[in-house]
């Protein structure tokens, strides 16, 4: 898997926005330059679940304190928008191009003297036909297209994956974002690696063991199902196949390789390498998935991704304020 390593260092320059990525456990906050580079960085543990609705204006402003002035407008990306957020801003419906949120920012009445915006989230069909929505990885989704230009490789319309909690799956063509699909996968293997009798008593490790990912990968490509792959990470221990501190990354291997299995079954298979967007820690274990099939990938970090869409957001939203009749 090939690692982007992050071009957002502390720049000077002046001040052009402020970039802000509010999830359901953090908060940080970017001082940025029309350039895309962080001038500052400040972040909190206040995510939206530890917050009523009547409290994020404050602790967004104790947390900005200086940056608190009329020229700085924010742009907030993340769980901040969602039922339950600071205000529920409507999905927006696909197909869509992404440079179009810029044309759909919600703006916040507040008493600080910066403008305040959400970016909406997206909603559509999944590979199945379900209904399926986004909020925040649309964000990281328009960071990773401002990545591929850089790179000179506006052409290609690689499947990005965007692992986590519920790890996001999409394809995009010309900047359109036509589908998406989400798979529950770490919150089913949380539960399962903390609550479950296939886990129990077992050693933990911060390490990954690769051999049982892996193990654990081969099975969840055998006849079967999910539900009899997940149960062999108790029995093949019993039996000797497995031991102690092999069947945590096992049963990893497991859900991810049926995550990637299952989505890339329903997709035409990728020409480009699969452009993984998370931490890289859980990108390398989905890395090492899709290679398993031959299928080849690339590392950009989530962080970074926001960071770009929000910056790109913020260029397009002062170059229409500065054209209103071309709105470019």
């Amino acid at each position: 898997m090939t690692s982007f390593n992050p071009v957002s260092q502390p720049a000077g320059g002046q001040a052009s926005f402020i970039a802000v990525d509010w999830g359901t456990t953090n908060l940080r906050a970017f001082l940025m330059n029309q350039d895309g580079h962080i001038q500052a960085q400040r972040d909190s543990d206040r995510g939206m679940l530890k917050l009523g609705s009547a409290e994020f204006e404050s602790v967004l402003s104790d947390l900005l304190g200086d940056w608190l002035t009329p020229d700085l407008p924010i742009y907030m990306a993340g769980m901040v928008g969602s039922r339950g957020g600071w205000q529920e801003v409507p999905y927006l419906r696909c197909p869509i191009r992404l440079d179009e949120l810029s044309e759909h920012l919600f703006w916040l009445s507040t008493n600080m003297p910066n403008k305040v915006a959400i970016v909406p989230g997206l909603r559509g069909d999944g590979v199945s036909g379900l209904i399926d929505v986004m909020r925040g990885e649309e964000t990281q989704l328009l960071g990773a297209l401002d990545w591929l230009e850089e790179q000179g490789r506006t052409d290609e319309s690689p499947i990005f994956c965007l692992p986590g909690t519920h790890c996001k799956w999409a394809q995009i063509t010309e900047g359109k974002v036509t589908q998406f699909s989400t798979s529950i996968t770490g919150e089913l293997f949380a539960r399962l690696n903390d609550e479950s009798s296939l886990v129990k008593g077992l050693p933990k490790s911060d390490l990954l063991n690769e051999d049982a990912f892996k193990k654990g990968v081969l099975a969840s490509q055998q006849t079967g199902g999910i539900l009899h792959h997940l149960f062999s990470a108790r029995s093949r221990f019993v039996c000797g196949e497995l031991v102690a501190d092999e069947v945590r990354d096992y049963l990893s291997g497991v859900v991810i390789g049926h995550d990637v299995n299952d989505i890339l079954s329903a997709l035409t298979m990728p020409t480009s390498p699969v452009l993984i967007i998370g931490s890289q820690a859980l990108s390398t274990r989905y890395g090492l998935a899709l290679s398993s099939l031959s299928v080849s990938s690339e590392f950009l970090a989530a962080n970074e991704a926001s960071i770009r869409g929000l910056k790109r957001l913020a260029n397009r939203q002062a170059r229409s304020e500065m054209n209103p009749t071309t709105g470019a």
